[in-house]
């Protein structure tokens, strides 16, 4: 019996000998998570056409299809493949594309499903680059036919979604078309949002606990590494930009220990900025400790400066904010209480009618002084379920009959509230229609909360701005938490490839 899972430079050896045989050598690609008889079909038709049948297998660290996918880890799916009759050779391909495998091997038919067939619903671009390969080397795309199925649908439904999550969707396939919810994403690139609050950057330094001090009592950590990301409004300006063709952002600094450098040089281009420089200030750098074995959060350290701005930095924004006003329609305001924000600079944000979404964030510097209702002429309002009791002295009052929402709009009169449950997923109420719309965490595998609101809200805003309806926005803007969550801080970064692909097999 020959060998079926091959590497690719062997392969092709084998297949230029079998070329010059006259055989006939056909081509499947996919990611292939779970076989299904949709697949059986697929490879058997292309089959027919050849006289080899080769299937290359996207890597795991290839697969876009959303947080926890692949299901299946590549040699499991590889090995599943092998033992197909109809299939002669199984190969890795280590690109989100075939692209390499076809002009390495040179396949005379290139075999896609229907599903495949309009070039424009691919997302990637792929399929078309994939085209262009196979016909340079005198190949044919081709389309198999019959019933098809979806590996990401079953995997969905079966394996990762509970009864809460396999509800919410189903409801809004009922709702809208796949593609109708897809499209909202374009509309999103029309904004042109303004960003405005503090940079923190996140340092997260991964230890060993080595055990107490032998002379002393205290723990000792063996230093293995440390990590900086971009946070704060750095983190929304950079989810943002994923969606909008241009994004504003007016920020400070510390006008020591500033990670300027590091900031211009991982800040996306389509990011229009403008640092103020906080006087005698370092740049909130928020070190976490991080146990590298379980990922246990050890200890915070913050290096911090939260006076309130100067008179000078106050007129300094002023202007700024207002040159940038010029060239937007959606302000976005992330309060962490460390004193960017106060009275007039507010005033002067709301005196100008733009929609304008606000997160004053309660945290351990600001909890007692820090409130929402300093916002109370915002469109949108998001807060966590802890800052909404908080605000309203109530710990225990279920949020389902909506005392607390209607309580706290009286005090804020602001159009949306939305607010995040954490694993129990968001909310959101609109104060003009009266409806609540609730919608469940999509995260597969939490590795750190920080950082997430930081990619929901922003997304929330520009989906509502954009006017689209309000459990899509709330639906796509979970997806951006799933998304982030699954890293440290903002690592994850949306991109909008992966994002488009993410939305697209979580509605399957």
């Amino acid at each position: 019996m020959k060998k079926k899972i091959v590497k690719l430079n062997q392969l092709t050896k084998i297949i230029q000998n079998l070329k010059k045989q006259d055989k006939k050598i056909s081509l499947c690609h996919g990611v292939f998570d779970l076989l299904h008889p949709g697949h059986i079909n697929h490879f058997e038709q292309a089959k027919k056409n050849s006289d080899i049948l080769i299937v290359s297998v996207t890597a795991d660290k290839d697969v876009i299809k959303g947080p926890g996918k692949p299901y299946f880890k590549e040699k499991l799916r590889m090995k599943s493949l092998s033992s197909l009759e109809v299939i002669d050779f199984v190969v890795i391909s280590n690109d989100r594309s075939a692209v390499n495998v076809i002009r390495h091997l040179k396949p005379n038919y290139y075999f896609k499903g229907t599903d495949y067939k309009n070039l424009k619903d691919d997302v990637t671009g792929k399929i078309n680059l994939e085209k262009k390969e196979v016909e340079k080397f005198g190949g044919q795309l081709c389309y198999t036919t019959g019933q098809t199925f979806s590996s990401s649908e079953i995997i969905n439904k079966e394996f990762f979604y509970n009864k809460d999550q396999n509800n919410f969707i189903k409801r809004l396939k009922k709702k809208y078309h796949i593609k109708s919810i897809l499209s909202y994403l374009e509309k999103l690139k029309n904004n042109t949002p303004l960003v405005l609050g503090e940079t923190i950057i996140d340092e997260y330094v991964f230890c060993r606990a080595m055990g107490k001090s032998g002379k002393e009592s205290y723990m000792v950590m063996h230093e293995k590494k440390r990590e900086h990301y971009l946070g704060g409004v750095l983190s929304i300006a950079q989810n943002l930009a994923a969606i909008s063709k241009k994004v504003n952002l007016l920020t400070s600094l510390g006008s020591k220990d500033s990670f300027k450098t590091k900031i211009k040089k991982e800040l996306k281009k389509n990011v229009n900025f403008k640092f103020i420089s906080k006087k005698n200030s370092p740049t909130i750098l928020k070190k976490r400790f991080i146990e590298e074995v379980d990922n246990t959060k050890l200890l915070g350290i913050y290096s911090i400066d939260d006076k309130n701005s100067s008179n000078l930095e106050e007129k300094i924004f002023i202007e700024n904010f207002k040159n940038f006003l010029k060239n937007t329609d959606l302000i976005i305001i992330s309060d962490y209480g460390h004193g960017f924000f106060n009275q007039r600079i507010r005033k002067e944000i709301f005196s100008k009618k733009k929609f304008t979404a606000v997160n004053a964030q309660v945290n351990s510097f600001s909890i007692g002084y820090h409130t929402i209702t300093n916002y109370k002429k915002a469109d949108l309002l998001l807060m966590n379920e802890t800052e909404l009791r908080h605000e309203l002295k109530d710990r225990d009052k279920e949020l389902s009959n909506l005392d607390l929402i209607k309580k706290i709009q009286k005090r804020i009169r602001c159009e949306y509230i939305a607010i995040t449950h954490g694993k129990n997923g968001a909310s959101i109420y609109s104060t003009r229609s009266k409806e609540l719309v609730k919608v469940p965490a999509f995260a597969r595998q939490v590795v750190d909360k920080v950082g997430a609101g930081d990619a929901l809200f922003p997304v929330l805003a520009s989906c509502l701005k954009a006017k689209v309806p309000m459990d899509i926005s709330l639906y796509i803007a979970s997806i951006s938490a799933a998304i982030n969550s699954e890293s440290y801080a903002s690592k994850n970064i949306l991109d909008k490839v992966y994002f488009k692909k993410f939305l697209e097999h979580s509605l399957k």
